[in-house]
């Protein structure tokens, strides 16, 4: 029929990116176990050096903890956001603003409004709490909070259509309460693009580089930052060491796409 997506017609998309992608891991493989360029054989030191170094673990362990905050965060105000903002569709477009504004745009902003000598603290005074550069990482979660939750709610508002609607005015109609139509209308309609959006801000933050190197510590830091000064130390050695953490970041991220695109096909069968 005409309109009906030909079988094989995505295969040069996906030929394409395993071209750029899986060629950049390629090359990133190859240069965390070959250090220096034209050697034979396979040197795994880099790999043994960021697997035993307590500060590699120390930026895996912080990036989970900022991955998890910002998207569970993310993930629970955009459903009470989709709920006001239903019938609200002028407010809906400027909410839905932050999503196109670049990250580390947020960012440069952050630093410059609630940063040390920012514009609020010549505002206000002296700030009780410092966001820039905190060592818990709450100044990177709350930016990609306020990037994130505009782009969860817009997925949630998607699928929380007329027929949720309808459903639930039938429900309250039976004498269902507010809770009940909530878990048994409203949440099976918004839980898989909840999830997978979830999935696709989990998979983003992981990786991140541009909002922790402006906004976060110096220490801890995040993987992609850790990556960032290994290679800047020894030359071979460091981008040897870079690479093995970005492969690692990489393998992390790959997982969680592979999670996302089972739910995805799960939810379309």
């Amino acid at each position: 029929m005409i309109g009906e997506p030909r079988a094989g017609a995505e295969v040069p998309a996906v030929a394409v990116l395993v071209l750029l992608f899986g060629g950049a891991l390629v090359g990133a493989a190859q240069v965390s176990v070959q250090p220096v360029a034209g050697a034979g054989g396979v040197d795994l030191s880099a790999w043994r050096d960021v697997l035993t170094d307590p500060g590699f673990r120390r930026a895996l362990g912080f990036s989970s903890w900022v991955t998890a905050a910002a998207t569970v965060i993310s993930a629970v105000l955009a459903v009470p956001a989709a709920a006001a903002l239903r019938r609200a569709l002028a407010v809906r477009t400027v909410f839905a603003l932050p999503v196109l504004v670049p990250h580390l745009l947020v960012a440069v902003v952050a630093v410059l409004w609630i940063g040390p000598s920012g514009v609020a603290e010549r505002l206000l005074g002296a700030l009780p709490f410092d966001l820039v550069r905190d060592g818990r990482g709450v100044g990177i979660v709350l930016v990609y909070v306020y990037k994130e939750v505009p782009f969860l709610t817009l997925l949630v508002l998607a699928a929380w259509g007329r027929r949720v609607d309808e459903r639930m005015e039938a429900a309250s109609m039976l004498g269902a309460g507010w809770w009940q139509r909530f878990t048994t209308v409203v949440w099976p309609a918004i839980r898989a693009p909840l999830v997978l959006g979830s999935l696709v801000v989990a998979a983003f933050v992981f990786g991140a580089f541009e909002v922790p190197l402006v906004v976060g510590p110096t220490s801890p830091r995040m993987v992609a930052t850790w990556a960032f000064d290994a290679s800047r130390t020894v030359a071979l050695a460091g981008q040897a060491r870079s690479a093995a953490a970005l492969l690692l970041t990489a393998g992390v991220r790959l997982l969680q796409a592979g999670f996302a695109a089972t739910q995805a096909r799960a939810r379309r069968d």
